[in-house]
């Protein structure tokens, strides 16, 4: 079987693993909403702590991208892919206290990080080859940082990327 790209394993194994992640949506304290994609309905707006993987709320922008070239001479039948996937982080409180909500906001993205750092055979703290999808991947910039106030109170969300390199075999 042929993989065409690996932008659909990837955001399938981000929204699993942030789901399952004692840190975000396993959370028993502060649990992160995680979403698969832009919302669908405002059921959830209700909650303070959002996580968006390949989507912008409000936005028509592009949530992931990939490019693919020929790393050794086989034939075609090797192609690294470089991809990207934004996310958004956000966080919302009935307080008007800014750095409350930067700071939970900021806490999202750290704990997203976390999961792709190190590896599990090198003892973690997370998997940076996304359970074997890819070679490498990582929280990358550009960091879109948005603070609103509002009647409802303060909120704040940061939009980033997750960049991947992965290797595509034709077996």
């Amino acid at each position: 079987m042929t993989t065409t790209s690996q932008v659909p394993a990837v955001i399938d194994y981000l929204v699993t693993a942030c789901q399952q992640s004692a840190a975000l949506g396993a959370s028993t304290t502060a649990p992160v909403i995680v979403v698969d994609g832009p919302p669908v309905t405002s059921d959830t707006f209700g909650d303070p702590l959002h996580l968006y993987i390949g989507g912008v709320p409000g936005s028509d922008e592009a949530t992931a991208e990939a490019d693919q070239n020929w790393p050794v001479m086989d034939n075609a039948r090797t192609r690294d892919e470089n991809g990207v996937i934004t996310c958004t982080a956000d966080a919302w409180s009935g307080s008007t206290v800014m750095q409350t909500v930067r700071a939970s906001c900021a806490s999202i993205v750290a704990a997203v990080e976390l999961l792709l750092r190190g590896t599990p055979r090198a003892g973690g703290p997370g998997d940076a080859s996304m359970g074997g999808l890819v070679m490498w991947s990582g929280v990358a910039g550009p960091y879109s940082w948005t603070q609103r106030q509002t009647t409802q109170g303060a909120g704040c969300s940061c939009s980033f990327r997750i960049t991947y390199r992965a290797r595509l075999t034709t077996s």
